[in-house]
Protein backbone atom coordinates (compact mmCIF):
# COMPACT_ATOMS: atom_id res chain seq x y z
CA UNK A 1 0.00 0.00 0.00
CA UNK A 2 1.34 3.41 -0.98
CA UNK A 3 2.33 5.71 1.85
CA UNK A 4 0.08 8.77 2.34
CA UNK A 5 1.32 11.89 0.62
CA UNK A 6 2.17 15.02 2.59
CA UNK A 7 -1.13 16.60 1.51
CA UNK A 8 -3.10 13.52 2.52
CA UNK A 9 -1.48 13.58 5.97
CA UNK A 10 -2.22 17.30 6.23
CA UNK A 11 -5.90 16.71 5.43
CA UNK A 12 -6.06 13.85 7.93
CA UNK A 13 -4.71 16.07 10.72
CA UNK A 14 -7.15 18.84 9.82
CA UNK A 15 -10.03 16.33 9.89
CA UNK A 16 -8.96 15.25 13.37
CA UNK A 17 -8.76 18.88 14.46
CA UNK A 18 -12.27 19.51 13.11
CA UNK A 19 -13.60 16.54 15.08
CA UNK A 20 -12.02 17.93 18.22
CA UNK A 21 -13.54 21.39 17.68
CA UNK A 22 -17.02 19.90 17.37
CA UNK A 23 -16.47 17.63 20.39
CA UNK A 24 -15.30 20.58 22.47
CA UNK A 25 -18.37 22.57 21.45
CA UNK A 26 -20.71 19.80 22.58
CA UNK A 27 -18.93 18.70 25.77
CA UNK A 28 -18.03 22.10 27.20
CA UNK A 29 -21.21 23.90 26.23
CA UNK A 30 -19.23 26.36 24.12
CA UNK A 31 -21.47 28.65 22.10
CA UNK A 32 -18.69 30.19 20.02
CA UNK A 33 -16.51 27.70 18.10
CA UNK A 34 -13.73 30.30 17.98
CA UNK A 35 -13.29 29.51 21.68
CA UNK A 36 -13.12 25.80 20.90
CA UNK A 37 -10.62 26.44 18.12
CA UNK A 38 -8.32 28.25 20.55
CA UNK A 39 -8.21 25.12 22.73
CA UNK A 40 -7.11 22.69 20.01
CA UNK A 41 -3.37 22.07 20.36
CA UNK A 42 -1.01 20.40 17.92
CA UNK A 43 0.08 18.03 20.68
CA UNK A 44 -3.51 16.84 21.18
CA UNK A 45 -4.05 16.32 17.45
CA UNK A 46 -0.78 14.38 17.23
CA UNK A 47 -1.76 12.18 20.17
CA UNK A 48 -5.08 11.28 18.56
CA UNK A 49 -3.40 10.69 15.20
CA UNK A 50 -0.86 8.39 16.83
CA UNK A 51 2.15 10.39 15.66
CA UNK A 52 4.75 12.58 17.31
CA UNK A 53 4.15 16.28 17.78
CA UNK A 54 7.11 16.88 15.50
CA UNK A 55 5.20 15.30 12.59
CA UNK A 56 2.69 18.15 12.73
CA UNK A 57 5.30 20.84 13.31
CA UNK A 58 6.91 19.59 10.11
CA UNK A 59 3.76 20.82 8.33
CA UNK A 60 2.83 23.83 10.48
CA UNK A 61 5.47 26.01 12.09
CA UNK A 62 3.17 27.17 14.89
CA UNK A 63 -0.13 26.61 16.66
CA UNK A 64 -1.47 29.75 15.01
CA UNK A 65 -0.67 28.46 11.52
CA UNK A 66 -2.48 25.21 12.26
CA UNK A 67 -5.51 26.99 13.72
CA UNK A 68 -5.72 29.24 10.68
CA UNK A 69 -5.76 26.24 8.33
CA UNK A 70 -8.21 24.44 10.61
CA UNK A 71 -10.58 27.42 10.48
CA UNK A 72 -10.40 27.41 6.66
CA UNK A 73 -11.04 23.66 6.68
CA UNK A 74 -14.16 24.09 8.85
CA UNK A 75 -15.50 26.82 6.58
CA UNK A 76 -14.95 24.74 3.45
CA UNK A 77 -16.57 21.72 5.08
CA UNK A 78 -19.70 23.61 6.13
CA UNK A 79 -20.11 25.24 2.71
CA UNK A 80 -19.69 21.96 0.81
CA UNK A 81 -22.18 20.10 2.99
CA UNK A 82 -24.74 22.91 2.83
CA UNK A 83 -24.57 23.22 -0.95
CA UNK A 84 -24.84 19.47 -1.44
CA UNK A 85 -27.81 19.10 0.90
CA UNK A 86 -29.62 22.06 -0.66
CA UNK A 87 -29.14 20.65 -4.16
CA UNK A 88 -30.64 17.35 -3.02
CA UNK A 89 -33.57 19.15 -1.41
CA UNK A 90 -34.30 21.07 -4.63
CA UNK A 91 -34.23 17.87 -6.67
CA UNK A 92 -36.81 16.30 -4.35
CA UNK A 93 -39.41 19.08 -4.69
CA UNK A 94 -42.42 17.76 -6.68
CA UNK A 95 -43.10 19.84 -9.79
CA UNK A 96 -46.79 20.19 -8.92
CA UNK A 97 -46.21 21.12 -5.27
CA UNK A 98 -47.74 24.36 -3.98
CA UNK A 99 -45.04 27.09 -4.00
CA UNK A 100 -45.82 28.06 -0.41
CA UNK A 101 -45.37 24.48 0.74
CA UNK A 102 -42.07 24.26 -1.11
CA UNK A 103 -40.86 27.41 0.63
CA UNK A 104 -41.92 26.04 3.99
CA UNK A 105 -39.92 22.92 3.24
CA UNK A 106 -36.80 24.97 2.53
CA UNK A 107 -37.22 27.20 5.56
CA UNK A 108 -37.81 24.26 7.87
CA UNK A 109 -34.78 22.45 6.44
CA UNK A 110 -32.51 25.48 6.73
CA UNK A 111 -33.50 26.31 10.29
CA UNK A 112 -33.50 22.78 11.69
CA UNK A 113 -30.35 21.79 9.80
CA UNK A 114 -28.33 24.79 10.96
CA UNK A 115 -29.61 25.82 14.38
CA UNK A 116 -27.61 23.22 16.35
CA UNK A 117 -24.86 22.52 13.82
CA UNK A 118 -21.41 23.37 15.27
CA UNK A 119 -19.94 23.67 11.75
CA UNK A 120 -22.50 26.34 10.85
CA UNK A 121 -21.95 28.13 14.15
CA UNK A 122 -18.24 28.05 13.39
CA UNK A 123 -18.93 29.81 10.09
CA UNK A 124 -20.94 32.45 11.89
CA UNK A 125 -18.39 33.02 14.65
CA UNK A 126 -15.56 33.28 12.13
CA UNK A 127 -17.02 36.52 10.81
CA UNK A 128 -14.72 38.09 13.38
CA UNK A 129 -11.91 37.16 10.96
CA UNK A 130 -13.64 38.62 7.90
CA UNK A 131 -10.85 41.19 7.42
CA UNK A 132 -8.73 38.30 6.17
CA UNK A 133 -9.36 38.12 2.38
CA UNK A 134 -9.13 34.32 2.36
CA UNK A 135 -11.65 33.97 5.18
CA UNK A 136 -13.96 36.58 3.64
CA UNK A 137 -14.02 34.70 0.33
CA UNK A 138 -14.97 31.46 2.10
CA UNK A 139 -17.68 33.19 4.10
CA UNK A 140 -19.16 34.45 0.85
CA UNK A 141 -18.84 31.02 -0.75
CA UNK A 142 -22.07 29.14 -0.32
CA UNK A 143 -24.08 32.30 0.33
CA UNK A 144 -26.07 31.58 -2.81
CA UNK A 145 -26.88 27.99 -1.83
CA UNK A 146 -30.60 28.87 -1.68
CA UNK A 147 -30.66 31.09 -4.78
CA UNK A 148 -32.14 28.37 -6.97
CA UNK A 149 -34.84 27.67 -4.39
CA UNK A 150 -35.86 31.34 -4.20
CA UNK A 151 -35.96 31.56 -7.98
CA UNK A 152 -38.10 28.41 -8.10
CA UNK A 153 -40.53 29.84 -5.54
CA UNK A 154 -40.97 33.13 -7.41
CA UNK A 155 -41.37 31.36 -10.72
CA UNK A 156 -43.93 28.84 -9.48
CA UNK A 157 -45.81 31.42 -7.45
CA UNK A 158 -46.03 33.69 -10.51
CA UNK A 159 -44.22 36.55 -8.81
CA UNK A 160 -41.31 38.84 -9.58
CA UNK A 161 -39.23 41.12 -7.39
CA UNK A 162 -40.45 44.66 -6.91
CA UNK A 163 -38.33 47.54 -8.11
CA UNK A 164 -35.62 48.28 -7.04
CA UNK A 165 -34.95 44.98 -5.23
CA UNK A 166 -32.70 42.26 -6.64
CA UNK A 167 -32.39 38.61 -5.70
CA UNK A 168 -28.96 39.29 -4.20
CA UNK A 169 -30.54 41.77 -1.80
CA UNK A 170 -33.31 39.33 -0.90
CA UNK A 171 -30.71 36.65 -0.14
CA UNK A 172 -28.85 39.03 2.18
CA UNK A 173 -32.07 39.89 4.03
CA UNK A 174 -33.17 36.25 4.29
CA UNK A 175 -29.72 35.17 5.49
CA UNK A 176 -29.65 37.91 8.13
CA UNK A 177 -33.11 36.88 9.35
CA UNK A 178 -32.12 33.20 9.47
CA UNK A 179 -28.88 33.91 11.35
CA UNK A 180 -30.71 36.11 13.82
CA UNK A 181 -33.37 33.47 14.38
CA UNK A 182 -30.72 30.83 15.05
CA UNK A 183 -28.96 33.03 17.59
CA UNK A 184 -32.28 33.81 19.26
CA UNK A 185 -33.12 30.10 19.35
CA UNK A 186 -29.93 29.38 21.30
CA UNK A 187 -31.05 31.75 24.06
CA UNK A 188 -34.87 31.55 23.89
CA UNK A 189 -35.99 28.46 21.95
CA UNK A 190 -39.46 28.64 23.49
CA UNK A 191 -40.03 31.94 21.67
CA UNK A 192 -38.60 30.98 18.29
CA UNK A 193 -40.29 27.55 18.13
CA UNK A 194 -43.80 29.00 18.33
CA UNK A 195 -46.28 28.46 15.51
CA UNK A 196 -48.89 30.75 13.97
CA UNK A 197 -52.13 29.64 12.31
CA UNK A 198 -52.27 31.00 8.75
CA UNK A 199 -54.70 29.81 6.05
CA UNK A 200 -55.72 26.88 8.25
CA UNK A 201 -52.13 25.68 8.57
CA UNK A 202 -49.58 25.99 11.36
CA UNK A 203 -46.51 27.97 10.35
CA UNK A 204 -43.33 28.25 12.38
CA UNK A 205 -42.28 31.84 13.05
CA UNK A 206 -39.05 31.37 11.09
CA UNK A 207 -40.91 29.88 8.12
CA UNK A 208 -43.46 32.67 8.17
CA UNK A 209 -40.82 35.37 8.46
CA UNK A 210 -38.82 34.04 5.52
CA UNK A 211 -41.92 33.89 3.34
CA UNK A 212 -42.90 37.41 4.43
CA UNK A 213 -39.55 38.66 3.16
CA UNK A 214 -40.07 37.10 -0.26
CA UNK A 215 -43.71 38.08 -0.60
CA UNK A 216 -43.11 41.57 0.75
CA UNK A 217 -40.37 42.27 -1.81
CA UNK A 218 -42.17 40.68 -4.75
CA UNK A 219 -45.41 41.15 -6.69
CA UNK A 220 -47.67 39.00 -8.88
CA UNK A 221 -46.99 38.92 -12.61
CA UNK A 222 -48.91 37.60 -15.56
CA UNK A 223 -45.99 37.14 -17.95
CA UNK A 224 -42.80 35.08 -18.04
CA UNK A 225 -40.50 37.69 -16.48
CA UNK A 226 -37.69 36.11 -14.52
CA UNK A 227 -36.43 37.32 -11.13
CA UNK A 228 -33.71 39.92 -11.47
CA UNK A 229 -30.27 38.92 -10.18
Amino acid sequence: MARPTAEERRQDYLAIGAEMVLEFDRSRGATVPVDALANIRLADVARRAGVTKGALYHIWESQEEFRHDLMIHLLELEAQVGIRETATLIEEVPRDEDPGRSMRRLNDFAFRRLRDDPAFLARFSFYTYAANPEVRELLLHGRDRFREYYEMYLRRAGRRLREPFTLDQVIVLAEAYLYGSILRHRTSPELVDRTVRVDEEDWGLVQLGMRAILDGLSEPVEDDDQPRS
